[in-house]
């Protein structure tokens, strides 16, 4: 039975409102509550029944209806390293209100993981191509998965446009400020890199590659950072959060992880470690020769210059100005030795240019 919420609650990270709300859905649950405290951007339950975490999506039944379904597959194809969901006492794996939906799932006893830590690096890699080998295949009409199989030329296109389009009104804007000064004088060089990668994914095996992909049903991740990975005591390692799941190609999976790995001032595009996490993932699962070549068009194109350009000049990002400056100068910094990293892939992937 349920158990009255009033007094178990940790107040030191919770509203009211939060109470309230995480009250009347636990109450949908056979459940015999100790203590609740809210962890990121979801609730560690306490019961006598063990530990779980209720998470909401917010206006968004279908998304959390795709997260479980997507777990229910993988668990049928033997991928474990994910949390089981339960149902609420109507049978139900989703609770509504008029303003999300909610899920529950056991809660897994483990840390994020830390990049800083190179094994992490390592395990997570494997993780995430053990993901691969087992998300596909699903039979899945009855929710919406987006489909970005076959689609990079246009999304490369698209990025590349809205850079000639930003460098055109800045070019026209007579009263532009200091940051607007430096993105334009830098857009050129993206532009550039980003028509490269175009260029190396034209020249690429992607169009045969994406139809075996899309016979298979091959679903990435797309959210691929260590708040979504876990590791615990004993060096077993956990995904989370299925809402941001995709029909794509590994490669998209793996090539921002690498990203994100490089990007880091301790790596600066560090060849021979990228070299270890490609060798960790294909100790696992086996990336083809003819790939390496759509992976590298990914790791080209200038990704964090372009969400710069669109957090400033799209979303207006209510940053203050200096913030926009230090995101770019790191991100100018690096040319050199992204550079010098393209070149050693090239050459050490045997990749035809």
């Amino acid at each position: 039975m349920s158990y009255i919420l009033k007094h178990v609650y940790d107040d030191s990270n919770m509203t009211f409102m939060e109470q309230i709300k995480t009250e009347k859905i636990l109450s949908m649950y056979n459940l015999n509550i100790i203590n609740i405290e809210k962890v990121r951007s979801v609730y560690k339950i306490h019961s006598d029944n063990g530990t779980f975490c209720l998470k909401e999506i917010s206006k968004d039944e279908k998304k959390a209806m795709k997260s479980i379904k997507l777990i229910e597959c993988l668990k049928d194809k033997g991928f474990h390293n994910i949390a089981s969901p339960y149902c609420s006492n109507t049978g139900s794996y989703i609770v509504k209100t008029k303003e999300s939906s909610y899920y529950l799932t056991d809660w897994i006893d483990a840390r994020e993981v830390d990049f800083n830590d190179t094994k992490h690096i390592f395990e997570s890699t494997k993780l995430l191509a053990e993901f691969h080998n087992k998300a596909k295949g699903f039979n899945l009409n009855d929710i919406k998965i987006k489909n970005h199989i076959g689609k990079w030329h246009t999304v490369f296109m698209n990025k590349i446009n809205f850079l000639n389009d930003i460098k055109e009104k800045l070019l026209l804007n007579p009263s532009i400020r200091d940051f607007d000064k430096i993105y334009c004088s830098n857009i050129d060089y993206y532009i550039k890199e980003a028509q490269f990668a175009m260029h190396i994914l034209k020249h690429s095996e992607y169009e045969n590659i994406s139809k075996f992909y899309s016979k298979v049903g091959q679903i990435c991740h797309n959210s691929f950072y260590y708040q979504n990975i876990l590791s615990d005591i004993n060096n077993n390692y956990y995904l989370i959060d299925l809402e941001s799941c995709v029909y794509d190609m590994p490669l998209r999976d793996i090539g921002k992880f690498i990203i994100r790995i490089m990007d880091k001032k301790e790596n600066l595009w560090n060849f021979q470690l990228c070299k270890d996490i490609l060798a960790s993932y294909n100790s696992v699962r086996a990336i083809g020769e003819s790939e390496y070549k759509i992976l590298l068009s990914l790791i080209i194109f200038p990704y964090k210059f372009y969400k710069i350009g669109r957090k400033k000049y799209i979303k207006r990002k209510k940053w203050k100005e200096d913030r926009f400056y230090r995101k770019l100068k790191k991100v100018n910094e690096t040319q050199e030795e992204k550079k010098e990293f393209i070149n050693k892939f090239i050459n050490y992937y045997n990749i035809n240019i």
